[in-house]
C-alpha cells in the first residue's frame, strides 16, 4: 500500500486505514492489588478486532496492529465513519469490565492529518453514564491506497448506487519498534507491528447476539458501543 504525502494529489481516496494501538496509561485498576488485565477492542463498521491482553498493569503496552476497509464515501463530508476503541478488564469469573472508550472520527482525522495521525485520545464512559477519569489511550491512524482495489474504488465512488466492492483481507506483521519512533506525532508509522486478532462473534447490528459485560459500577450491559 501507499501512503499519502503533501505532495500528492489533493484528489487523493485512501481505500483502508491502518490502526496501531500502542499502549495506555493511567487506566483504572479492576483487578486485584489495584491493576487490570487490558486489552482493546476495535471496531469499524461491523468488523472488529482484539488487542492480546496485557495482565497485572494501568499502563499497558500493546503495539498491535490492524487493518480496516473502508467503504466508499467513508470519508465525505457527513459520511460517519467513526472508529470506536474500548478498552476492557479481563475478568477470570464473570463478565470483563469496561474501563473506558475513545470514539475517533476518520473524516476529521482524514481531513486534519491526509495520511496519518499518532495522538493520546481520552477515554470516556459510556453514554449516558457519569463521566470519571478513566486514563488515555495512544493510537496511530494511517490512511493508505492499496492499488489493487483502487481502480474499483474510484469506479463505485463515481456510481453511488453500485454495492461496495468485495473486501481483500491482509494480515500484518512485523517487529516492533523503538520508544522514539512511537512516540513522535508527527512521524510516518514504520513498517508493521504485531497484528492483532480478529474478533469472530457476530455484532447486533449483523444480525447475532448482544455481547455483554460489566461497567466499571457493576452494571450489566449489552454490546461494546
Amino acid at each position: 500500500m501507499s501512503s499519502l504525502s503533501p505532495d500528492e494529489d489533493q484528489k487523493w481516496l485512501p481505500t483502508h486505514v491502518q490502526v496501531t494501538v500502542l499502549k495506555g496509561r493511567g487506566l483504572r485498576g479492576k483487578g486485584k492489588h489495584g491493576t487490570s488485565d487490558v486489552y482493546t477492542i476495535i471496531q469499524l463498521g461491523k468488523e472488529k478486532y482484539s488487542t492480546c491482553v496485557v495482565e497485572k498493569t494501568t499502563e499497558p503496552d500493546w503495539r498491535e496492529e490492524c487493518t480496516f476497509e473502508l467503504q466508499p464515501g467513508a470519508l465525505a463530508s457527513g459520511g460517519g465513519s467513526e472508529l470506536v476503541l474500548t478498552v476492557m478488564h479481563r475478568a477470570l469469573i464473570g463478565l470483563d469490565v469496561f474501563l473506558g472508550q475513545a470514539v475517533i472520527p476518520l473524516e476529521t482525522v482524514f481531513t486534519e492529518s491526509r495520511g496519518v495521525k499518532n495522538a493520546w485520545y481520552r477515554l470516556n464512559s459510556k453514554t449516558g453514564k457519569k463521566e470519571k477519569e478513566r486514563g488515555e489511550i495512544q493510537v496511530t491512524v494511517q490512511f493508505t491506497r492499496n492499488n489493487l482495489t483502487a481502480s474499483m474504488y474510484d469506479l463505485v465512488m463515481k456510481d453511488k448506487g453500485t454495492s461496495t466492492f468485495s473486501k481483500l483481507k491482509e494480515r500484518i506483521k512485523g517487529k516492533r519498534h523503538s520508544k522514539e519512533e512511537e512516540d513522535s506525532s508527527s512521524a510516518i508509522l514504520p513498517g508493521g507491528y504485531g497484528s492483532l486478532v480478529r474478533m469472530r462473534q457476530r455484532l447486533p447490528s449483523d444480525g447475532g447476539g448482544e455481547e455483554y459485560y460489566e461497567d466499571d459500577e457493576g452494571e450489566r450491559s449489552g454490546g461494546v458501543r
